[in-house]
């Protein structure tokens, strides 16, 4: 049938058509993917029908599959995480959790971040279940230069408790939150792959900007969040049953949206893979 590519968004994003990931792919059509992907941050593929083994197997072509406990396992392969409509808080007030449902970038309270994410559309909502994203290239390019020259150099501290929360994040046990201590990134962080720069925000973990006062570090994140969320830098990516998304945690943002109809499913494999520490 032969790999089709069309843009989704006007400044990210783009679908490709025409392949079966559970088959082997070569290394020109491997190297396409990666290349779209490096160019437009986010990128669908379409048509696709995985169980998980074959799943975690295509998307280890794009880095080494990682386990993450944060979130529900299949049984078929640990590396491949299940995000469900029916999700809940199960070391906590075992209310039902949406996850994912505030500006985030993955992993970002670990000191080596995943670098990608792969989500794939297992049961898909007759309407709504979209999610957003964020340019940050494009965020972090429209500053004015002054506020470049001054947050270039900053870090921040990422916890997976910050008190800066946006939303609610599931409980986890003692022992895991010991493995998890505070991480130091870049506030502006340079992709080793395509030598860009681009915003690292995390409004969920974000605990405060080293070296300055709370309220100044507030001050500073608060505007940063404001700025790289206006509508401009956003994509909105309409779910399809099959699509498998992949995006780059080191140059985007991505909330998901719990809008669908009530009493209708919706179930999603993920698979991570591996990062470096931020630089």
């Amino acid at each position: 049938m032969g790999l089709r590519q069309e843009q989704l968004g006007g400044h990210m994003a783009a679908a490709v058509t025409g392949l079966d990931l559970n088959d082997q792919l070569d290394e020109p059509t491997q190297a396409t993917l990666i290349e779209a992907l490096h160019t437009n941050l986010v990128l669908c593929i379409r048509g696709q029908s995985l169980a998980p083994v074959p799943f975690r197997n295509a998307m280890a072509r794009f880095g080494t599959p990682m386990l993450r406990k944060q979130l529900a396992q299949t049984t078929e392969c640990a590396e491949v995480n299940i995000i469900s409509s029916e999700d809940r808080d199960e070391l906590g007030d075992g209310r039902k959790l949406v996850n994912g449902a505030s500006w985030h970038t993955d992993d970002s309270f670990m000191r080596a971040p995943c670098s990608l994410t792969m989500l794939y559309g297992v049961v898909v909502p007759s309407s709504g279940g979209d999610t957003q994203f964020i340019n940050m290239y494009a965020a972090y390019d429209d500053l004015p230069a002054e506020t470049r020259a001054r947050i270039d150099k900053l870090k921040v501290v990422h916890k997976y408790e910050s008190s800066r929360r946006t939303g609610r994040v599931a409980k986890r046990p003692k022992a895991e939150m010991a493995a998890m201590p505070e991480a130091i990134h870049p506030l502006v962080r340079t992709h080793p792959e395509t030598g860009r720069k681009a915003l690292y925000l995390n409004p969920n973990r974000m605990e405060q900007v080293a070296g300055l006062d709370r309220v100044e570090s507030d001050k500073l994140l608060d505007a940063l969040i404001a700025h790289a969320i206006q509508p401009k830098y956003q994509y909105r990516h309409v779910w399809q049953q099959g699509d498998v998304v992949i995006w780059d945690n080191r140059c985007t943002m991505h909330k998901a949206n719990a809008d669908y109809p009530a009493g209708e499913r919706r179930l999603m494999h993920r698979v991570i893979v591996a990062g470096t520490e931020p630089f």
